[in-house]
C-alpha cells in the first residue's frame, strides 16, 4: 500500500482554529512528542509483564526489548488472557485522561471534554502479518455518540516498516462504511478496496499521537 507523510500539527504554533479547520478537512492530527515518555514508558513496562507472565516473549530476552514470538497467539487479540489483563490497568485507562489529551481537544473546540471510558489496546507480535489490524472505522467498534475523537499512540518506536498505524484523509465525511468479516483484531474490515484511497502513514517516535475522526 502506497502512502505518504502524514501532515504534522503542532498546538505551539497553529491556532486552534486551524488546527481545527485540518481535523476537518482531514480527519486528523498528528503531533510529534505529544505526550511525555515517562508515563509512556511505564505502561509499556506493565504491559510487556502481561506478555511475559503469559509466554508471548521470546525466552531469555529482556522484558523492555519486547521481543515478542510471532506464534504467540493466534484469533482474535480481545478473547486472550493477555488483553483481558491489560484491561485491568490503571494506568491504561487513566491515559485517556492525560491533561495534555484533555487540554488540546478543549482548546480546539473550545469545549468539555468527556473522555470515552472504553479504552483499547492492540498488541501484534513481529511477523505476525495474519493478526495485522485491517482497514476500519472506530465507530463501530465504539459505539455511542458518533461525536467523538480517537487518540492513538504507540508504545514503542514504530518505523512504517513495522506497521503502525495509517489514515485515509477525507473519509470521514462519507460517513460509516459497511463492514465484512475479517482475520486480524476486531474480525472486520471495512467493506471497500484500499487502493481507492489516498493514505497517510509516518515512522512514530515515542511520544507522538494521533487524533483523529473515527
Amino acid at each position: 500500500m502506497k502512502s505518504k507523510p502524514m501532515i504534522e500539527s503542532h498546538t505551539g504554533r497553529e491556532t486552534p482554529d486551524a488546527l481545527r479547520k485540518r481535523l476537518d478537512e482531514t480527519g486528523y492530527l498528528f503531533f510529534r512528542n505529544f505526550l511525555d515518555p515517562g508515563s509512556l514508558l511505564a505502561l509499556r513496562k506493565e504491559v510487556l509483564g502481561i506478555c511475559q507472565k503469559h509466554g508471548w516473549l521470546l525466552p531469555g530476552s529482556e522484558l523492555i526489548q519486547g521481543k515478542g514470538r510471532p506464534d504467540a497467539y493466534s484469533g482474535w487479540f480481545e478473547s486472550t488472557g493477555v488483553y483481558k489483563d491489560i484491561q485491568l490497568l490503571e494506568r491504561l485507562h487513566a491515559m485517556a485522561q492525560h491533561p495534555k489529551i484533555i487540554d488540546t481537544l478543549a482548546t480546539i473546540f473550545d469545549d468539555a471534554v468527556f473522555p470515552h471510558p472504553r479504552n483499547i489496546m492492540r498488541v501484534t507480535t513481529p511477523g505476525s502479518v495474519a493478526l495485522t489490524t485491517p482497514s476500519h472505522q472506530d465507530y463501530v467498534f465504539i459505539q455511542g455518540s458518533q461525536n467523538f475523537y480517537t487518540v492513538w499512540f504507540p508504545l514503542s518506536v514504530c518505523p512504517r516498516e513495522l506497521g503502525g498505524l495509517a489514515i485515509a484523509p477525507g473519509t470521514h465525511k462519507h460517513g460509516i462504511y459497511p463492514t465484512k468479516q475479517a482475520g486480524g483484531t476486531g474480525g472486520l474490515c471495512i467493506d471497500a478496496d484500499d487502493d481507492r484511497f489516498e493514505w497517510h502513514a509516518s515512522d512514530f517516535r515515542f511520544g507522538d499521537a494521533i487524533m483523529f475522526i473515527p
